[in-house]
Formats: C-alpha cells, structure tokens, sequence
C-alpha cells in the first residue's frame, strides 16, 4: 500500500489534472461547450464530499480525449479521464501512459448515454442501412469502437461506410446540415441530440456489456508523484461513491454548473457514474478486444503489447473504503 501523504511536503507539489475530454465555457452555452464542461464540474462537485488536498490542483480541459492524451504523453499534465477506447487508440501509437484507476458504470440504461444518432425524418432505420453511407465520429473515441461493435454485429465490414472524422461540435453541425449520415458519440452529446434537438437514436450500447473507464497517468507521473497522485485516486474512489449514491444531486450540481438541463445531465451521467474495480488480468483480457477490434478495421497498424498498459499498484489505494 502506498504511504500516506505528509501535508508538509505536498504543499509543495502540484497536481496536474484533466477531468475526461471536457472543456470548460463562458458566455451563453453552445450545445458543444455545455456538454464539454460536464466532467470538470463532476469532479468539482464530489471533490466538496472528500475534503481539501493538501497539494495543488492545476485544472487542464480539452475538448475530447485524443487531445487530452497527446498531453498527457508529453508530460503536460500529470493524469486524466478516458474512456478504453481512445486510451487503447493513444497506447497503441506509442504513448507512454499507463491507466492507474479503473470504473465501471451501472446501474440501468447504462448503454443509452452510447449512440449512433441520425436526423428524426432519416430513412436509415438499421446499423446494416449505413453501408454506403457517411459516419462521422471522433477517430479512436468511444463513439467508434461503438460503431465498430455495432457494424460488425450487423455483418458489415468497417469498409463498409464512409467514416467521417470530425470533433462532435463539428459532427453536430454536419448532421443538421445533412453534409453526414450519422453520428456516433457518447455521453450529454448524445442527451442534447436527442432530447433537445430532436434527432433519433439508431442504436445504442444496450445490447452490450458496461466498458470500464480510467484515470491515465503519465510514467513521469507515476515515478516522480506517486504520494500525491496516490492520494488523488484515494479521493477520487471516495468521490465516485458518492456520485453514485446520490445521482440527482450530482446531476443537479452538473447542470448548475455547465448551463445542461437537469435531464440531459442525469441522462448523461449514467455513462460516469460507476465506483473503482480492480485493475487485473481479467480486465486486461477485456480490453485485448478494443486493441483487436482497432486492428481489424485497420485503426490501429498493429497489436501492440498491453501488459504494461495497466498498472495495478494503485489497487489497495482505489480499492481501500475510507468513508
């Protein structure tokens, strides 16, 4: 177990920290900057449940996870939220991170917040429709490797659509003006599609089983900061504990503070919400199928070795209840 932090020497120290692929706002709130905010404000809020650190926090925000960790990689932050897909997609082309803490949502309707939308009057009415047609996505995200989970249980090769690359406010517009198909993406995006611009889902995450999300540290960060990156991950199971305990509250606190109607933000939170499970041989396996899945579709140019992918050493540290 790691040793616990002493406060005189952590005021010293920073902490590096970008809450999972969300950028902050001002202003009045574009439906792209709304929902980029959700994951900062998360962490704002349950972190009022844990008590103050004793070090610094820097906040860093970026607008989608492949961003984030390129800057991760280069040592610009220190640890980050993501998904397993775009981590998987960031490992494979060589970066040097590692995921220190590991969740997976629960709880019902856990797959909706996952979704290939399209215009309500679309005449695509099946993931097998999409052949031939225009699927814009973030390139490694979470939105692709749904979209590859679903065209391959349609029977169509990756091949078979026009994949489209765009960030999601790009996405967005180019769904409205009809310049795409469809749109896979994730998360308030998909809340704000549906419930406020009213496109359609064409399918979801439903049918498969919850993706474990992470924390990433860089190496540098987990040589020369373990204390206090150990004690951020110790605060951070505390705080998902408690979001999940009380999703109202936390949804509420959410669309305070990015501008989300409350049931956009409850309905995207059910991607987040989820408290600390082990990093194991178990769920290495898993995540072998994200790396296999990028290489059959020729996202990635080949299977790169994961054991050092996922470090477990934080476990007792992730694990261990306080509260």
């Amino acid at each position: 177990m790691d040793r616990p932090l002493r406060p005189d020497r952590a005021r010293r120290h920073r902490l590096r920290l970008a809450p999972p692929a969300w950028r902050g706002r001002s202003g009045p709130p574009r439906p792209e900057d709304r929902g980029s905010a959700r994951r900062r404000a998360g962490v704002d809020a349950r972190r009022r449940r844990t008590g103050r650190s004793a070090y610094r926090i820097e906040w860093a925000q970026f607008p989608a996870a492949s961003p984030l960790l390129e800057a991760l990689a280069a040592g610009a932050i220190d640890v980050g939220g993501v998904g397993a897909p775009p981590f998987a997609f960031a490992y494979a082309g060589g970066a040097k991170i590692k995921a220190v803490f590991a969740y997976r949502p629960q709880g019902p309707g856990v797959g909706r917040a996952s979704a290939i939308v399209v215009p309500k009057d679309s005449p695509v009415r099946s993931v097998a429709q999409l052949k031939g047609r225009k699927l814009a996505t973030v390139r490694g995200s979470a939105g692709q490797d749904l979209a590859l989970r679903l065209i391959e249980q349609a029977g169509l090769a990756s091949s078979d659509v026009r994949w489209t690359y765009l960030d999601n406010g790009a996405a967005k517009a180019a769904l409205e003006s009809g310049a795409i198909d469809a749109w896979s993406t994730w998360g308030s995006y998909v809340g704000i599609a549906v419930m406020e611009n009213g496109d359609r889902v064409l399918a979801d995450a439903s049918g498969f089983p919850a993706q474990t999300g992470f924390f990433a540290a860089s190496e540098s960060a987990i040589h020369g900061k373990r204390p206090i990156l150990a004690d951020f991950l110790a605060r951070l199971s505390r705080a998902r504990r408690w979001a999940a305990a009380h999703p109202d509250a936390f949804a509420r606190t959410l669309a305070q503070e990015t501008g989300l109607p409350f049931k956009v933000a409850r309905f995207s939170i059910t991607a987040y919400i989820g408290t600390a499970e082990p990093i194991n041989d178990a769920l290495v396996r898993e995540q072998a199928e994200i790396f296999a899945r990028y290489r059959r579709a020729g996202i990635i140019p080949a299977l790169p070795d994961i054991r050092g992918a996922y470090d477990p050493s934080f476990n007792a540290t992730t694990l261990a209840r306080r509260d």
